[in-house]
């Protein structure tokens, strides 16, 4: 059997190293975000123990849709295997009652939050993340338009994106990792804006791809 974590919950014992076990489990199905989900994994679980923090910004919103992310899913079954705990927001009521159902297996590692995720996210130090530091922060909240006169609603996207960031910034540590989807599209994807400004504040990038993966100046690598 697993060990307690400070929730009272019990972990269940895994042997695999997260990113192994993620490769095994999802990597074959995850496509073009598998390189950059376990790498995010990889270095999420070699800074932080087990009483890790994961944001997620837009929930699963359908079974089995490895093709979007299947997010919630990994980071829930994530954290049984090797401790953490889940945010995740949406504004869609709908899609947070499916992600419920989904995730319904590890529902006592997961806080469902149906409201503005920027709001959420300013919000954080008085609500539930009180004395909690964001280790992993995931942007995937506002879809990305692609037809050829969405213009206005891809920058509607990339501002919200950004809007996100700035506000989570401030409960970002040393070792976090950002990871943000939809960024090899059209007209920059939805994280244009959001890299801009990692950039300017001195963080790195490590994959730049369909998702944009990014961390602190002061983080050191797996291993170091």
């Amino acid at each position: 059997m697993g060990a307690m974590n400070a929730f009272g919950l019990r972990r269940a014992a895994s042997a695999a190293a997260p990113a192994d076990w993620f490769s095994t489990t999802y990597g074959a199905r995850l496509g073009m975000r598998s390189v950059t989900f376990r790498e995010a994994i990889e270095r999420l679980c070699a800074a932080t123990g087990p009483e890790r923090t994961i944001v997620e910004t837009g929930c699963v919103r359908e079974r089995n849709d490895y093709s979007a992310g299947y997010s919630t899913v990994i980071f829930a079954e994530l954290a049984e295997r090797y401790g953490g705990r889940v945010f995740t927001v949406d504004l869609n009521a709908r899609n947070m009652a499916l992600c419920r159902r989904v995730t319904k297996r590890w529902a006592k590692l997961v806080s469902y939050n149906v409201c503005d995720s920027i709001a959420y996210l300013r919000a954080w130090p008085d609500g539930e993340g009180a004395g909690r530091r964001i280790d992993l922060l995931y942007l995937d909240s506002w879809d990305y338009p692609l037809g050829p006169n969405d213009g206005a609603d891809r920058d509607a996207s990339q501002q919200h994106c950004l809007g996100e960031l700035e506000a989570a910034l401030p409960f970002l540590g040393p070792q976090s990792v950002v990871l943000i989807d939809d960024g090899d599209l059209p007209g920059g994807g939805k994280p244009l804006l959001a890299k801009r400004r990692l950039a300017e504040l001195g963080w790195e990038c490590r994959i730049d791809a369909y998702q944009t993966l990014w961390i602190p100046p002061a983080a050191t690598s797996p291993g170091d």
